[in-house]
């Protein structure tokens, strides 16, 4: 199940919206929330969705509308399919969720989990394990429900075959471009044509009302850059915590002999008695267990490596596993452990930890951040006061917290270049009375968690027409372009007129190319299918063409042998056929799930 999953990542992107490992690290998605009486966007079988889950599926980044729509509906998909995944009992288990976990790149050091990096960018996310584990056992559920209609999805092999082989024919093509730039010189555009132009198309040339504002910026993050930490208080706190920051981890061998949890007694005790054998052969010779881990473990991520797992912490393989591996001394091998996965033996390799100085970049982050965390705390509220109360300037707040005033470039009511600013609050707040012609600040906007800012006004431009002076040039440029463009499309199609009737116009053609559709030499896909499209007969050549943004596309189109298909390629092809038929199952499949399940908006 979970095969299918990597491999039809695209499937399950488009399928689930937000089921996403990487967004789940990069935004820190806590999970629905709303409290009583909290305004919410959408509702989906009794569960609400809220501004705040917005907030927490972007990582508290603003969006713009669209954005902001677009991620609604992912956030509505995705609990409709939760409520479906409920409804028929999909739950991924312990094993999978394990092993989803380990296999993110994220928390990984030298190719390695590390337990201490999971917790600390989980931390960092203000996510706990808890939280993080929940919602990927959601996730994973959800991914056995896409993948198990994915998985459904066929094509007729004769279909399949015939479509491929079509894919695979050859042409031979040579072709002869009108561009506009031929043209150029043949057209002219009088000052007549352009006032008509610009009489006809006022709008076009409309500016928004816009402001150029200045602005301040209380961010933790700012302030906890600015923070010097002492290096006793650093040692200090490593001293004090130093079984999370730098846990024991252990580099341990095993032999794997794979039984089913829930296979026959009987073959479990085969696979037991198996497994006792191979731990009589390492204990005569312990120097072969690597050797034999080869030959004999049948744990597929380990075995070629002599059985090596690497260095992990303690919580990072299941508990029976876990508790053995963490009882052995350095080089001791251990009884045969007996697992969910069947039967196993141990040989401990090494022992190690993180020394204060490879932790201690870490540590001062962390107490920076504390730091300024407790700053932002104290200051927060007279950020706030101090943008009210003295409203007609950003210096007094800019002094008191030795804060930079910055200026922006122009911004409107629904874009601002500087991201910062490129919020709705900030925007809305902007265009205010209060600030636009009052020219007072704006209160302090809450961007994000630990971040605040105020603006004030400092150049405005009501909404205008730019006068005929100003646009005169753009519009010549543009009305030229235009007529050249149209010059090169009438001889174009002239010329392939006369090459349909049987007469031979003067035309420099290209030197003839074979490709087919699967190797098309960069020709776009309306360019293909117009030759394509040609009804081809015995070795006489045909003519197509059609107009681009380039202007007219004229193609001497001859029949060429088809190459032998290489038979991986052809393999890879209807593949990639019956992954199309399994999207379009799936697609019917979501359509159907959003008619079964109570999706309302207010």
């Amino acid at each position: 199940m979970f095969e299918f999953v990597q491999n039809n990542r695209t499937l399950v992107a488009v399928a689930l919206g937000l089921v996403g490992i990487g967004l789940l690290v990069g935004g820190g998605v806590a999970g629905y929330s709303a409290t009583a009486g909290e305004p919410h966007l959408a509702e989906v079988d009794g569960v609400k969705i809220t501004e705040r889950d917005l907030a927490n599926a972007s990582g508290g980044q603003p969006l713009a509308d669209a954005a902001k729509a677009q991620l609604l509906q992912e956030l509505i998909q995705r609990q409709v399919l939760l409520s479906e995944a409920k409804s028929l009992h999909v739950l991924a288990s312990d094993a999978q969720l394990r092993e989803q976990i380990m296999g993110i790149d994220a928390f990984k050091e030298n190719g390695q989990f590390n337990l201490e990096r999971y917790k600390s960018l989980l931390a960092a996310r203000q996510m706990t394990v808890d939280q993080f584990e929940a919602r990927m056992r959601e996730d994973l559920g959800l991914q056995l429900l896409a993948g198990a209609l994915g998985n459904s999805g066929f094509s007729s092999s004769l279909a399949s075959n015939r479509l491929v082989d079509s894919l695979a024919q050859s042409r031979e093509v040579a072709s002869y471009q009108f561009i506009p730039a031929a043209y150029a010189a043949q057209v002219t555009v009088s000052e007549a044509d352009i006032k008509a132009y610009y009489d006809a198309n006022q709008a076009s040339y409309r500016l928004p009302e816009r402001v150029k504002v200045a602005y301040v910026v209380l961010s933790r993050e700012e302030l906890a850059a600015s923070q010097t930490i002492e290096a006793d208080k650093v040692r200090a706190y490593f001293d004090a915590n130093k079984a999370e920051l730098a846990p024991e981890e252990r580099k341990v061998r095993h032999i794997l002999i794979s039984a089913d949890a829930k296979a026959p007694a009987a073959e479990r005790a085969a696979a037991k008695k198996s497994a006792e054998a191979i731990l009589a052969r390492v204990k005569q010779n312990p120097a072969s267990f690597a050797e034999l881990a080869k030959q004999k473990s049948q744990d597929p991520g380990s075995a070629q490596q002599g059985g090596d797992l690497g260095y992990f912490g303690r919580g990072a393989m299941v508990k029976a596993f876990d508790e053995v591996a963490f009882k052995l001394a350095k080089g001791q091998i251990s009884d045969v452990v007996e697992t969910e996965y069947g039967y196993h033996v141990l040989q401990l390799e090494d022992i190690r930890a993180k020394s204060f100085e490879e932790v201690k970049p870490v540590v001062e982050q962390r107490l920076k951040l504390e730091a300024a965390q407790k700053r932002f705390d104290q200051v927060s509220e007279q950020f706030s006061d101090l943008v009210y109360q003295q409203a007609d300037s950003l210096k007094p707040v800019a002094d008191a917290l030795k804060l930079t005033v910055r200026e922006s470039d122009w911004l409107t009511r629904d874009a601002a270049a500087d991201p910062q600013l490129n919020h709705a609050k900030v925007r809305e707040a902007l265009f205010s009375d209060d600030v636009l012609n009052k020219k007072h600040n704006t209160e302090a906007v809450e961007l994000s968690a630990g971040t605040l800012l105020s603006a004030r006004v400092l150049q405005h431009e009501p909404a205008k027409v730019q006068a005929l002076a100003e646009v005169s040039g753009k519009i010549a440029e543009q009305l030229k372009a235009e007529r050249a463009k149209a010059k090169a499309i009438e001889e174009g199609k002239k010329a392939l007129a006369a090459l349909q009737k049987g007469e031979a116009p003067s035309l420099a053609w290209s030197a003839p190319k074979v490709l087919s559709r699967l190797q098309p030499d960069g020709l776009a896909k309306a360019d293909l299918s117009a030759i394509y499209a040609l009804p081809l007969k015995d070795t006489a050549a045909g003519y197509a063409g059609l107009e681009s943004a380039a202007g007219f596309s004229v193609y001497r189109v001859a029949a060429a042998p088809a190459a032998p298909l290489d038979p991986a390629l052809r393999e890879g092809l209807t593949g990639s056929l019956s992954s199309t038929s399994a999207q379009m199952e799936l697609a019917a499949y979501l359509a159907k799930l959003r008619e079964q399940h109570k999706v309302s908006k207010p």
